[in-house]
């Protein structure tokens, strides 16, 4: 179940004012509105280099995408890299800034069988029911727009010169040492698709712990990562930040090749950033115990892993975990 669920620069053309804001009023001709036909979005003639990137960024917006055809996000996709790298900006470098928030990541996790969760949770109280509200009401819009979202940053991936090379060998989350990762048959009585990997030390300060280096199974993107959960082990003392109050802090990491998302929740700190291109083996953070149930007494010690097939859904526990035992 979805615990709801080298560092990213922005490059030196996007900090001198270069960085796409789609809200910004009368700076573009105004994009498809949700809802209408769909059209091939050529840019229009006469932009400058500022507006043809806030254009092409505008009709990236995963509002703009909902219904969208796949094969037309990736025409938009290469639209929008064309004109960053005019700019002599390689478009994966700047990927940062056209991807959706956290938000639509943590809905993208969120499976059927999930939903009931997710709506009982919507019925809480403060910012813990406030922050569940929030992800019921993305989920339809998302779903509207992943296939189109994930065509866009696929183009994207593929047509940089900044790729890395791909490589057959995964990771393990934790090195070897550090990492203690249960039985087959105590699989039965924990989550049913997703992997608690145990630590064999961590430290302790008050209720809080700090685990071993996470490391990316695979390379990348990183998609989503937070590192400013606020909270306790009730749903009553969770105050905000995290990727959610369950899954506190973490990160989201998009293999574009593989059509991929794997999810490490529960961190201490997260060190990876939005928009970062992270190879097999790379350190996201450290692990700990934030999130409501991870920081109930004995709960904790471990990182919450979850891999998602974007066309097929979540990964069982048990091929987590083969996956793991088999990484380098």
């Amino acid at each position: 179940m979805v615990a709801m669920a080298t560092g990213y620069e922005r490059s030196a053309a996007f900090s001198r004012g270069l960085a796409p804001d789609a809200d910004a009023p009368g700076t573009v001709p105004e994009p498809d509105r949700p809802g209408a036909e769909p059209s091939s979005r050529a840019v229009p003639a006469g932009l400058g280099e500022l507006e043809t990137i806030r254009f092409t960024a505008a009709i990236l917006a995963p509002k703009r995408l909902e219904g969208v055809a796949p094969a037309l996000a990736g025409a938009r996709a290469a639209e929008w890299a064309k004109a960053v790298e005019a700019g002599g900006v390689d478009a994966l470098d700047a990927i940062g800034e056209i991807l959706p928030p956290a938000l639509w990541f943590q809905a993208r996790l969120v499976t059927r069988r999930d939903e009931d969760s997710v709506r009982a949770d919507a019925t809480a109280g403060g910012a813990y029911g406030k922050a569940y509200a929030e992800l019921r009401g993305a989920l339809a819009a998302t779903k509207a727009s992943a296939g189109a979202v994930e065509a866009a940053i696929g183009e994207i991936w593929r047509r940089s010169a900044s790729t890395p090379s791909p490589e057959s060998a995964k990771s393990s989350v934790l090195k070897r040492s550090d990492r203690w990762v249960p039985g087959n048959s105590a699989l039965k009585a924990s989550h049913q698709y997703a992997l608690d990997v145990f630590f064999t030390s961590l430290k302790r300060h008050g209720s809080e712990e700090t685990g071993p280096a996470i490391r990316s199974i695979s390379g990348g993107i990183v998609v989503a990562a937070a590192s400013d959960w606020l909270g306790g082990d009730r749903p009553s003392l969770y105050r905000s930040g995290g990727l959610s109050p369950k899954a506190g802090n973490g990160a989201i990491v998009y293999d574009p090749e593989e059509g991929r998302y794997y999810a490490y929740f529960h961190m201490s700190e997260v060190s990876a950033r939005v928009g970062q291109v992270v190879a097999a083996g790379a350190v996201l953070g450290r692990g700990g115990n934030t999130g409501v149930n991870a920081r109930k007494k004995g709960h904790g010690g471990h990182v919450h892993v979850e891999i998602h097939d974007a066309d097929s859904g979540a990964w069982t526990a048990y091929r987590i975990r083969d996956l793991i035992l088999s990484s380098r």
